[in-house]
């Protein structure tokens, strides 16, 4: 009797779990929220601590072992931080979410050991009238932030001009906020059961249906037609997989496990696997999706104590010679903990097969191009390292902080030029 074997490169993928001594432990952890509670960029990692205000811990990034009292602290806002974000295109550039109804965005050093808890600037963005929920910058628009509130507005954020650039009623508490692989889509789901998909600078939804998942998260599985939704239903983690051409109902819906803490999601695009997890659960399963709606469940990756939460980092901080496919950091009560999913294969060629361009973290256009309507694809970078800097796309894109210190330079030298006329002309 023949048996087909579907053909996967990510059939044996496996999570490999860093040993202590190359975790961040401990840690002085507070998690308030729906949010995954930590966020991470190349040069950083963030989390909420306790303390007046609305303290945070930041530490850099690689820096492992006992991390103790002695994390330094970014303290901006007067009450409990519910969520961060780096930006995609400036590893030091953290926006926070807080409960005082602020979002705010500092910078800070461009060398981390020299953070202290002063941030280089820092700016606040008022507007929101109920507490913050959710931030997340524009994958490709520079500037451009997202911020969702328990009041049911979500706001668009010109962060070079300091103001508001658009609102919109989701009509209840947003349980999650995701933008589509070229920003011109946002997402919530929401408190009332229905998850909301609009383009962010209209201010009309595209589509508005009902999902009857509690706490639900939304994702967009653009490179396969797909929009996902998953979350607690009947005492059990399911995600269903919607055509949006056609929402009355789910095209695949999927038992992922019989837990029933707030479910954590995270979707690699260049691969297609999904990434499951729960708050309190202590295991990461992974799924493989295709074009027909299928999804694919290929393994697990057994953690053995309950998460806080999770942070998958950027897919160029991969090691391609491990056949690397996501790396990501797990928040326990106590610790961070690194964890790597890799392909296992003996070759230490590069597997062209696992790795296909990937995101740059580089504005494809400028806020302002976007905010007229604009759109553009990301930019991505081939992770080919005899090819390292090939880039598909992509604009300079010049902040209005760098228009300023090259208008300084050239009224200096302006100045200069002028009193070396004067000088000859006697």
């Amino acid at each position: 009797m023949s048996r087909f074997v579907r053909k996967s490169h990510f059939r044996h993928v496996f999570g490999q779990g860093a040993k202590k001594e190359n975790t961040y432990f401990d840690i002085k952890l507070a998690t308030y929220g729906d949010g995954n509670h930590l966020a991470a960029s190349d040069k950083y990692i963030i989390h909420s601590t306790a303390g007046g205000g609305g303290p945070c811990s930041v530490m850099p990034y690689g820096k492992t072992g006992r991390i103790g009292m002695g994390a330094a602290k970014l303290n901006v806002h007067t009450s409990k931080v519910q969520d961060f974000a780096f930006s995609n295109f400036d590893s030091k550039v953290v926006a926070t979410a807080s409960e005082d109804c602020m979002v705010g965005v500092s910078v800070l050093p461009d060398d981390p050991s020299t953070f202290k808890g002063e941030p280089t600037s820092s700016l606040l963005l008022e507007g929101h009238q109920k507490k913050v929920d959710f931030v997340k910058w524009h994958p490709c628009a520079q500037g451009i932030l997202g911020s969702a509130s328990h009041d049911g507005v979500v706001k668009i954020w010109d962060v070079e001009e300091s103001k508001e650039a658009k609102e919109f009623d989701v009509g209840g508490v947003a349980t999650c906020l995701e933008f589509n692989s070229d920003g011109s889509l946002a997402a919530t789901a929401c408190s009332n059961k229905r998850s909301v998909i609009w383009d962010p600078r209209s201010d009309k939804a595209a589509f508005n249906f009902k999902q009857d998942f509690n706490n639900a998260k939304n994702i967009f599985h653009d490179n396969v037609g797909f929009f996902g939704v998953g979350g607690s239903k009947m005492g059990c983690h399911e995600y269903h997989l919607y055509d949006l051409k056609k929402l009355s109902e789910p095209i695949t819906e999927f038992e992922v496990d019989d837990s029933a803490g707030m479910m954590l999601c995270n979707y690699d695009p260049d691969t297609k696997m999904l990434y499951i997890g729960c708050k309190g659960g202590s295991q990461i399963k992974y799924f493989e999706l295709n074009s027909k709606g299928d999804m694919h469940k290929l393994s697990l990756h057994n953690i053995g104590t309950g998460i806080k939460g999770f942070y998958f980092l950027p897919k160029l901080m991969c090691e391609w010679k491990k056949c690397m496919i996501a790396k990501s950091l797990l928040l326990f009560r106590d610790k961070i903990q690194p964890v790597d999913f890799i392909v296992p294969r003996k070759s230490q060629l590069f597997a062209k097969d696992l790795y296909p361009a990937a995101y740059a973290g580089v504005p494809s256009l400028a806020g302002a191009e976007w905010l007229s309507g604009e759109n553009k694809a990301p930019v991505t970078r081939s992770m080919d390292p005899k090819n390292q800097d090939a880039t598909v796309g992509g604009v300079k894109i010049q902040t209005k902080a760098d228009l300023i210190a090259e208008n300084k330079e050239l009224k200096e030298k302006i100045k200069a030029l002028e009193a070396k006329v004067a000088e000859l002309s006697k």
